[in-house]
């Protein structure tokens, strides 16, 4: 078991990870805020470590961490994407958590993967939240309001909207 040193993130109670297990940590209480859900995040969506995570990609030209709107957009550079993560309140009132990237110009992959908070840890549940397959060929719009991932073809048409219920998404055509 190897431990961490405590986070403290202005505005947001502390996340303290306390076990370290493959690439997801355990944590002592719930997450409360979209900051703390991206503190969590697993390590392969970046190249530096979570103190670069919350100082730097949080600080940068353009980042946004809109914490009542549950919206987080942390600005990458050269070597890193940039990250957008975004909060869906389920039906039992806890969340699911979105993560994208949409890649632009061909370097990076474009994602959309989707995590629940279960034991501590993020769950990855991707395989089991959209209504239709993943497309990374497509580009997926993460809300800052609202509750509708919008989704564009390479020219910026909007192809359909998956809009959220409170415990799935259902497709909806432009």
């Amino acid at each position: 078991m190897t431990f961490a040193l405590l986070t403290l993130v202005p505005g947001s109670r502390p996340v303290v990870p306390t076990e370290r297990s493959g690439k997801t940590e355990v944590v002592s209480h719930v997450p409360e805020t979209v900051r703390d859900y991206y503190a969590l995040l697993p390590d392969s969506y970046f190249e530096g470590d979570l103190k670069e995570r919350l100082t730097v990609m949080l600080h940068r030209p353009g980042a946004v961490v809109d914490i009542r709107n549950g919206f987080l957009h942390a600005v990458g550079d050269g070597a890193q994407t940039d990250v957008d993560v975004c909060l869906f309140k389920r039906s039992d009132r806890t969340y699911l958590v979105a993560v994208n990237y949409n890649d632009d110009d061909g370097v990076f992959a474009t994602f959309l993967d989707f995590y629940m908070f279960e034991n501590g840890r993020l769950r990855d549940v991707t395989g089991s939240i959209l209504p239709i397959p993943f497309d990374e060929t497509l580009k997926y719009e993460l809300p800052r309001k609202g509750t509708t991932i919008v989704v564009k073809n390479g020219a910026g048409t909007t192809v359909y909207r998956f809009i959220w219920g409170g415990d799935r998404f259902t497709l909806a055509k432009r």
